[in-house]
């Protein structure tokens, strides 16, 4: 029982150890990207500085940011946003805390509007696609109010560019029917 105990403190150990590192990694690849970007050497310092393992985690040594990760928190929050349980991001990811007491009712609306992507202990993630939106229409949900909803459960303001998605995906809902008549379907357009 030592010994598993032993095994455990090492891995988190090294856990701990990995993200300072990739922490630091984040940093120095903020400040050495202009620099490295005026030589024509074709690896980074962020290509150099990962391990194999990590790179095997991220994807690979692409010179890429997207490997990186994206950092939100420039977003501004609302004044009141202790008693609001989730974050959008531009990108269309959203964050729901899982101990906050509106969770019940955030969590049946986002799973109505988005696709879990991850669902640990404390925070999951979502992702509004075009396909989980065409579906949230296609279940009643308007495209006004999917916005204004996920405009009062969210911290921050919610990104222009997220209402944008969320009316173009689902404008072109009910465009299109397929109807059954006189034992031929046939397609019906507005």
């Amino acid at each position: 029982d030592d010994d598993r105990e032993v095994d455990e403190y090492s891995s988190a150990k090294k856990l701990v150890q990995r993200a300072a590192d990739r922490e630091g990694l984040l940093k120095s690849f903020g400040k050495t990207k202009k620099s490295s970007s005026s030589t024509n050497s074709t690896t980074t310092v962020a290509d150099s500085a990962l391990s194999s393992s990590d790179r095997h985690l991220s994807g690979g040594g692409d010179n890429d940011d997207s490997n990186l990760g994206s950092d939100f928190s420039s977003l501004p929050l609302k004044p009141d946003h202790p008693s609001r349980p989730c974050w959008t991001c531009p990108d269309g990811t959203i964050y729901l805390e899982a101990f906050h007491d509106l969770y019940p009712k955030a969590y049946d609306f986002l799973v109505a509007i988005s696709e879990p992507v991850a669902r640990p202990e404390y925070v999951h993630e979502y992702k509004l696609t075009p396909y989980s939106l065409y579906a949230a229409v296609a279940t009643n949900i308007d495209t006004e109010s999917i916005v204004k909803v996920l405009n009062r459960f969210s911290k921050n303001k919610l990104p222009d560019g997220v209402a944008a998605f969320i009316r173009e995906c689902t404008k072109r809902y009910g465009k299109a029917k397929l109807v059954l008549k006189n034992n031929k379907y046939h397609v019906e357009s507005e």
